[in-house]
């Protein structure tokens, strides 16, 4: 009989504690907080805010030294800082030819870098794009990039103060999942 007081008791106790756990308000939670450098929560889109941090740090990393683009050498050029705005306009052009099956600056629509960052409401002076296919990493597509002339250029321009970038999956040349990556750079008015 004792037995079953006990352990009726301890049942008791580990109810009570377990009701107690919940206690607190049930209102909003705030969001994650951002990384360092990249202001607010994200787009909430996996091609954009999964890179995000390692792409900004590819680029500034790129930038922070001299370099030789082709035959031009360029200077150390200042850091970027990331704009979710731009990413957003890269991601729906890589949507876009993930899903229409293309590799083009100009989208299905004969739209332009320029018209997609327009339409996403970035105020630019200057903007330049890289697109690429096929990469299976943020590492890997900076490599190529840095690698091409024109591509390399618009990486160390010191004209760009923000960037955006992000890729969407889809078929290429027999790859049923392949990454198409857009990277928009430019500057504000």
């Amino acid at each position: 009989m004792r037995t079953g007081r006990v352990c009726l008791f301890l049942a008791g106790v580990l109810l009570a504690f377990l009701c107690g756990c919940g206690s607190g308000d049930s209102g909003s939670v705030s969001p994650p907080a951002s990384p360092p450098g990249i202001p607010g929560t994200g787009t909430g889109i996996p091609g954009i805010d999964s890179i995000r941090q390692e792409f900004l740090d590819a680029v500034n990393q790129a930038r922070s030294a001299p370099r030789m683009c082709g035959n031009d050498a360029y200077p150390a050029a200042p850091a970027v800082a990331w704009n979710d705005t731009l990413a957003m306009a890269a991601y729906l052009h890589s949507s876009d030819m993930a899903i229409n099956g293309f590799f083009s600056h100009t989208g299905s629509d004969g739209g332009s870098p320029g018209d997609r960052i327009t339409r996403e409401g970035y105020d630019w002076r200057t903007y330049g794009e890289n697109i690429a296919v096929n990469y299976p990493t943020v590492s890997a597509v900076m490599q190529g990039w840095l690698g091409s002339d024109g591509h390399c250029r618009n990486i160390m321009n010191p004209a760009f103060e923000e960037i955006g970038a992000a890729y969407a999956e889809g078929p290429y040349t027999g790859t049923p999942l392949a990454p198409y990556w857009t990277f928009d750079l430019a500057a504000p008015r």
